[in-house]
């Protein structure tokens, strides 16, 4: 099907698009503090609308990053956070969805700048960036990722003792519990873009 069945909605942080998020995103970890939240659709059988794509901005996860990246307004920066579509899309599918994500902020909102990062644990080296114009910035340290009796769970995961799950794993860590581990990865790689908001 070609992309102009295809097309791009500004929509709040549902039920529906964190149910998405759970099952086509490789991460378990949904929710996020979002600031802008966008869906991709096709039209569907009999023609109703089908949610084939989530993309989900939000500050960046360290400020950090805000200030060293766009050090002039660092409250105006964003980060991509999540992009995630079912595997039956076009090739082209991702570029198309965050190139429109990046013309509605243009038009619509007050963000200067987006940073993004691609995960080569997971296979991804930005070509999606790339392709919507996005400039690279090199590779981020090391990070960590959290093994839970043989399944990769969100680092953060560890620390939220405000909730009886992370509370558990807390625990078993501190422990020494040979079914939690904290694994090393590799550095991700960084992509920038500054938002050139239209004259009216």
């Amino acid at each position: 099907m070609a992309l102009e069945h295809y097309w791009v909605e500004h929509s709040p942080n549902t039920k529906q698009v964190r149910d998405f998020l759970k099952k086509w995103h490789y991460s378990d970890y949904v929710n996020i503090q979002h600031k802008e939240t966008f869906t991709l659709w096709k039209s569907g059988n009999f023609g109703f609308p089908s949610l084939v794509g989530v993309c989900i901005y939000t500050r960046p996860a360290g400020p950090a990053a805000a200030n060293k990246y766009w050090p002039s307004n660092p409250t105006q920066c964003l980060e991509l956070r999540r992009l995630c579509l079912i595997d039956d899309t076009p090739k082209n599918a991702e570029s198309y969805f965050v190139s429109r994500t990046l013309k509605w902020l243009k038009v619509n909102s007050n963000w200067e700048y987006v940073i993004s990062y691609a995960d080569p644990e997971q296979g991804h080296s930005g070509v999606i960036y790339k392709a919507a114009n996005f400039t690279y910035g090199g590779v981020t340290g090391e990070g960590s990722k959290l093994e839970v009796d043989g399944e990769i769970k969100h680092i953060r995961s560890l620390t939220m003792t405000d909730r009886p799950y992370g509370q558990e794993l807390s625990r078993r860590y501190k422990n020494g519990d040979p079914g939690i581990k904290i694994i090393k990865t590799k550095g991700k790689h960084i992509f920038t873009y500054k938002v050139c908001r239209r004259k009216s």
